[in-house]
Parts: structure tokens; C-alpha cells; sequence
């Protein structure tokens, strides 16, 4: 294979949110500590005295600062145990940002650590109690040990309530309650149940008010999948070394166009086509040219057999995202000529290496 290729886009939901959680906890604590080391340059600059009275000023702060650090890094451990039960505790360690070096007495870089971490906790306890109460509509069941130790964490728990029926529609809105505010249709069903209607009329709502919280559910992981999907898509081609076109966080809800390229290809690309109504993605080679250069040119055969040989490397690094892409068509090198496009209609890239977007994110290790 190395002419153009079509792939259907498989995604692990919670594999693929917890990576993308990772991926912007990365380039969080990446932006603090470099907005950390521009200020901690600033103050160099100030006179010494300035920077004495700062330092008594704010040796309060940082003991209030240091208790709140110890109490989100116990919050964040027990996150991880829980999500056992789901199978997660692996990768959500892997995202996790890393606590810097504090023997500087560098506060700038530990506060934004601090704020990486409690953000980096809330969308895993998002992620997390989407997953347990999706699940838990599957199978049926009002309630279960993981979902309650998941809400319990997240300060989102039931509280009793004298009727059944009331305690009923308490609990299924609970395994929403994460999500903000409550869609028109399920807030009138819960205050139509909590009217104290006849038993069969309750039942009927009850069974209803279920199945609209598990649809909420699915549809606001679908949604959550499918910006994580292009955030994924994007990070890892650039951490793999291709200057990347910026990608809409909508690609994969609407569909469009994106292109990626090295550095050195000159005027070859690869443009990936989403489709979204189909679910995949296809990749071909292209060549930018110009209105008086569009011939073709014997280097199409070579661009695309070099593209040929770099696809499995996104492929693998893809799959250890939760992301896979099953290739369901795939044409040899040739049996197609390279699709010309006109220079004026393409993305400009630097013909030279940009560290800023090609450099990939602080580490990050991904269990396969």
C-alpha cells in the first residue's frame, strides 16, 4: 500500500478520553512552566530587596498552596484506585502531569502544576463517572459499588429522600448530575415522577426517565469521543515530526479536509479526508503547484512509497491512544496519479523545522 488509503475509525471511548485528558494535562503544565520560567526571569530582573519582601509576603500562601497540593495528589491516588474497576488506572497514571523539581523554590512552576493536576482530576472524574453510569443503564441496574465510590469522590451524592419513587428519580439523575445542567425533557420527566402519580403511571415514566439519561449519556460520550478523536489524531502525527494544519475540534462531527507534511517534502503533502456520515478517514499524497509547474513528475511514485512506509508508525501510535483505523481499501503506488492542487488553496508551511510545532509534549508513556 502506499497510494491512497481508506480506514474506518474504530475508538476505545474511555481509553481515548483518558489519552486526550492526558494529552491536554501535558500541554497545560508545558505552557506553566514555560510562563513559569518567563516570570521567574522577570523577577531576576527586580531588585533584590523587591524580591525579600515578596518572599515574606508570600511564605503564607505557599503553606496554604502546599497543604492544597498534598490534598489533590491524595485526591488524585484515590481516583486511581477506583478506576480499577474500570480498567483505567494504568493510563490515567501515564497522563498524569509530573510534580517539578522544587529545590529551586520555584512556587510559579508548582502552582501550575497544582492547577494541572486538580483540572487533570476533574476530567477524569468526568470521564470516569460517564463511563460507570453508561454502563450501568446497560445493564439495568439503579445503582452500583464502582459508579457510588466514582460519585462519592466527586461530591455528587444522593441524598435520601422519604418517598420511593422520589429516591428512585433522585438516583438516575444522579448518574447525570456531572454533566451540568439537565436537558429540558429529563428535568419534566423527574418532576412528572415526583408528583406522586398512580403506580403503573410511575413505572412507565420511570422507565422512560432511564432510557433518556442512558441516550444523554451516550450522546455526551459520542460528542466527548469525537473531539478527543481529532485532539489525538493531531498531537500524535505532530509527535511523530509532521508540521500538522490546525485541526477543528468539529473534524469529526462535520467531516472537512486537513493536510500534514515533513519539513523536508518539499511540495508533497498528505491530505486526510474525514467523513463523518461513513465514519472514516482516507489519506492520500498530494503535490502543491503552481498554474505554470503542473506537470507530473516522476518523484510522485517516491512520495508516495515514502508516505507508504511512515502510515504503520501512526497506526501503532494511534491504537496505544485508544484510536484504531481499520484499513478497508488501499491502492499501490501509481495506480492513481498524485493529486495536484493548486499552492493558493493549501496551507503554507515553513520549509524548515519548527521547534514549536513539531517538538511532541513532555513525555508521556502509553500502555499498549
Amino acid at each position: 500500500m502506499s497510494g491512497p488509503t481508506t480506514a474506518i475509525i474504530v475508538a476505545d471511548p474511555v481509553a481515548l478520553l483518558l489519552s486526550a485528558a492526558g494529552i491536554r494535562a501535558a500541554m497545560a503544565i508545558r505552557q506553566g512552566y514555560e510562563d513559569s520560567a518567563a516570570l521567574a526571569a522577570e523577577h531576576a530582573a527586580q531588585h533584590g530587596q523587591i524580591l525579600q519582601t515578596q518572599h515574606a509576603a508570600n511564605l503564607q500562601g505557599q503553606q496554604a498552596m502546599l497543604q492544597q497540593l498534598a490534598q489533590s495528589e491524595a485526591e488524585f491516588a484515590q481516583l486511581s484506585q477506583l478506576a480499577d474497576s474500570l480498567g483505567a488506572s494504568e493510563r490515567i497514571l501515564a497522563g498524569r502531569p509530573t510534580r517539578p523539581d522544587t529545590t529551586n523554590d520555584n512556587d510559579a512552576a508548582l502552582i501550575s502544576y497544582l492547577r494541572t493536576l486538580q483540572s487533570y482530576s476533574a476530567e477524569l472524574k468526568s470521564i470516569l463517572l460517564t463511563e460507570s453510569a453508561r454502563l450501568m443503564g446497560s445493564t439495568g441496574s439503579d445503582e452500583t459499588p464502582a459508579f457510588q465510590e466514582f460519585a462519592n469522590l466527586a461530591a455528587s451524592e444522593v441524598e435520601p429522600e422519604s418517598d420511593a419513587v422520589m429516591q428512585t428519580a433522585a438516583r438516575l439523575l444522579a448518574r447525570i448530575a456531572h454533566l451540568g445542567a439537565l436537558p429540558q425533557q429529563i428535568q419534566q420527566l423527574a418532576q412528572q415522577l415526583n408528583r406522586n402519580l398512580p403506580t403503573e403511571r410511575a413505572e412507565l415514566l420511570t422507565s422512560e426517565l432511564r432510557r433518556q439519561i442512558q441516550l444523554h449519556l451516550e450522546q455526551t460520550q459520542q460528542q466527548q469521543v469525537q473531539e478527543a478523536t481529532a485532539l489525538v489524531l493531531q498531537q500524535s502525527l505532530k509527535d511523530l515530526g509532521y508540521q500538522v494544519e490546525e485541526f477543528s475540534s468539529t473534524l469529526f462531527v462535520e467531516g472537512g479536509v486537513v493536510h500534514f507534511r515533513r519539513h523536508d517534502w518539499g511540495a508533497y503533502m498528505v491530505r486526510m479526508r474525514i467523513n463523518e456520515a461513513t465514519g472514516t478517514a482516507n489519506f492520500n499524497v498530494i503535490r502543491s503547484v503552481t498554474n505554470a509547474s503542473n506537470e507530473r513528475s516522476v518523484l510522485d511514485h517516491l512520495a508516495e512509497d515514502r508516505w507508504c512506509a511512515e502510515f504503520p508508525a501512526l497506526l501503532k501510535a494511534l491504537e496505544a491512544c485508544g484510536l484504531g483505523l481499520n484499513v478497508t481499501r488501499r491502492l499501490e503506488a501509481g495506480e492513481l496519479p498524485v493529486q495536484l492542487v493548486n499552492k493558493d488553496l493549501l496551507p503554507q508551511f515553513a520549509e524548515h523545522e519548527d521547534a514549536r510545532t513539531s517538538a511532541p509534549l513532555l513525555s508521556r508513556e502509553i500502555p499498549l
